[in-house]
């Protein structure tokens, strides 16, 4: 007998440091209510227009991702990339089998999850983009709120294309802010949203909340602050969040220093990370090396970065 068809995942979108971690641990309280983490290696593999990579190339382009590899799961033999996609829903789903809603969280590029589900469903997390921005520059993803805003941006007008195009039984969109401060009401009209009652466990759990703190945006200089809410000052309108003051965009010489205070950063955070002698070794090896000194490469940053917590 052929076994019953998966419902279709519901999908946790939010970019980094949205506070969608915190949110999937409250919703894994309930019983019915399995979301996995993030697998993004699943939208990476898939172009604008629908293409889906081959799979040697997406064997290739997830050897070495540390986070796909702390999920276990395992990819199937001989399966194509959309065969490759459904056994990883299925081994989700099979890890909490009494529950009735199972999905994933997605933190880019989630609208070509709808080449592999078309029927998904989605529940938006938004928060304050400068907080946001604020936690990118802090995991030294960015070295300013200029750039650690730009993110957050890109997904919020994803979102809105999406939005005006998804029935609205397929959506659902809360506030950080309101999630933190009204978890009892939000979770209530999530539950209700996913078809389910709230349980008491979920509210026991809802106190992770607060430990994310909020409004760490301000204490940074007044023109940085300007020139992250330029950037984002439609998304941070749009979904209520005031601005400080007058905004202005950032002149050349500041996009300069912007530009190249990011860069010192992030390079500074990844030599740290590799030991300069590797990570001088991983320009060069990137620029003129062999296929075979790439992928040793690879190897051995792969092997620092799964020692470094998640």
């Amino acid at each position: 007998m052929a076994s019953a068809p998966l419902p279709p995942p519901t999908l946790l979108v939010a970019p980094a440091f949205s506070g969608a971690r915190a949110l999937r641990h409250i919703l894994s309280a309930h019983p019915a209510i399995n979301i996995a983490p993030e697998l993004d290696v699943l939208v990476d593999a898939i172009t604008p227009d629908g293409r889906f990579m081959k799979r040697d190339a997406f064997l290739r382009s997830i050897e070495h991702d540390v986070r796909f590899k702390r999920l276990g799961l395992t990819i199937p033999p001989g399966e194509n990339f959309t065969g490759i996609a459904r056994s990883l829903y299925e081994q989700i789903v099979a890890a909490r089998p009494d529950a009735m809603v199972h999905g994933f969280s997605l933190e880019q590029d989630f609208d070509r999850i709808l080449w592999l589900w078309p029927d998904a469903r989605f529940i938006h997390l938004v928060r304050d983009g400068r907080d946001v921005a604020v936690g990118n520059v802090r995991a030294h993803r960015a070295g300013n709120l200029w750039h650690g805003i730009a993110d957050w941006a890109e997904s919020e007008a994803l979102w809105d294309r999406m939005s005006h195009k998804l029935p609205a039984d397929r959506q659902f969109a809360l506030r950080f802010e309101m999630l933190a401060n009204e978890p009892d009401y939000e979770l209530q009209r999530l539950c209700a949203f996913l078809g389910l009652p709230t349980v008491p466990a979920m509210l026991q759990q809802a106190p992770i909340l607060m430990q994310e703190a909020q409004g760490l945006w301000r204490k940074a200089e007044t023109k940085e602050i300007s020139a992250a809410e330029h950037r984002a000052a439609r998304w941070l309108l749009q979904n209520s969040y005031f601005l400080s003051g007058t905004v202005r965009p950032p002149s050349i010489i500041r996009r300069i220093r912007l530009n190249l205070s990011n860069w010192v950063a992030v390079a500074n955070h990844r030599r740290r990370l590799l030991g300069t002698g590797l990570w001088l070794k991983s320009k060069i090896v990137g620029k003129i090396g062999t296929r075979k000194a790439k992928a040793r490469i690879r190897r051995r940053q792969f092997d620092i970065a799964s020692r470094q917590p998640d």
